[in-house]
């Protein structure tokens, strides 16, 4: 089985080692990013798997950008990139090989997410009409269970087969270097966050499809260092989701940029204003994958 597996790191000495022990015995090689930590993730990357190829960047570039070294580092053609907030079930990656083995167009295939109390991730979604764009952007603040909101995130749909999607989240995914090359990699002005988005987006209009592989399980802890400074990576999410926007949604929806620029607005200052009150980071939707036990 020849699986490269590609992580990036930022001060998560805590977590990468007893990621990579879950990975190690089935990689074909290891890729470790670090995004400048100050905690010693290098060392104790390099330290438990002195045969892992560790980068070290002098500033944090963003997830992009140190995703797209990590990738072009490997030499397999296929590359599991996985979080280091994650525990990888045994037969992962061989799940994940034989998806891209029976599918040669597929450029991106997501595992199966879980939290740790068992309940679905919900790391598949669609590409949102307006309409549930709308939804997912306003109401879904303080309504996380309207029917845009459970559209965006395939709420209803099964759980426990492989299928097509739009897009999968970059949480863990196995990407086709071959495709991954030809579109050129993660567009690096997305510095976190709606860079999977963007790059599923690329993929599909170039041809290739996106697949969900459920044979592929992971246990990620939600959230991750983005959590120590939630008001300023809000801030980033909601930019990137217009950045996002303007990138890709054209025709009629040229007419609603300003509605969507507001829709968002209002909805960082509702996000900004739970996370005053409840210090609570996750997002709203969250509340929908306690029923996704699928």
């Amino acid at each position: 089985m020849n699986v490269a597996v590609a992580l990036v790191t930022y001060n998560s000495e805590s977590d990468v080692v007893a990621c990579l022990r879950t990975l190690a015995a089935d990689a074909s090689e290891i890729v470790v990013v670090d995004n400048a930590s100050s905690d010693g993730s290098v060392a104790a990357v390099r330290s438990a798997f002195p045969s892992a190829q560790v980068i070290v960047n002098a500033v944090n570039r963003g997830f992009g950008p140190a995703a797209n070294q990590a990738i072009r580092a490997t030499t397999s053609d296929v590359v599991f990139l996985v979080n280091p907030d994650s525990t990888v079930r045994a037969g992962a990656l061989a799940a994940l090989r034989r998806c891209a083995d029976d599918h040669p167009k597929a450029a991106a295939i997501g595992a199966l997410i879980r939290n740790e109390d068992g309940s679905v991730q919900p790391t598949k979604r669609a590409f949102p009409t307006l309409w549930q764009s709308f939804l997912h952007s306003t109401v879904g603040t303080i309504w996380p269970n309207n029917p845009g909101t459970r559209a965006y995130v395939l709420a209803d749909a099964r759980f426990d087969a492989p299928a097509q999607v739009d897009w999968v989240a970059m949480t863990a995914v196995a990407l086709r270097r071959s495709a991954f090359d030809a579109i050129g990699g993660f567009d690096e002005s997305f510095f976190f966050f709606v860079e999977d988005v963007d790059l599923c987006k690329r993929f599909r209009d170039a041809g290739y499809e996106i697949w969900f592989e459920p044979g592929a399980e992971v246990t990620h802890v939600w959230g991750g260092s983005w959590t120590r400074r939630p008001l300023k990576y809000m801030a980033i999410h909601h930019v990137n989701l217009f950045r996002y926007v303007r990138k890709h949604r054209r025709g009629v929806w040229v007419l609603a940029y300003p509605f969507i620029a507001l829709g968002l607005a209002v909805r960082f200052m509702l996000l900004a204003f739970r996370w005053l009150i409840t210090r609570r980071s996750v997002p709203a939707h969250r509340d929908i994958e306690r029923g996704m036990k699928k």
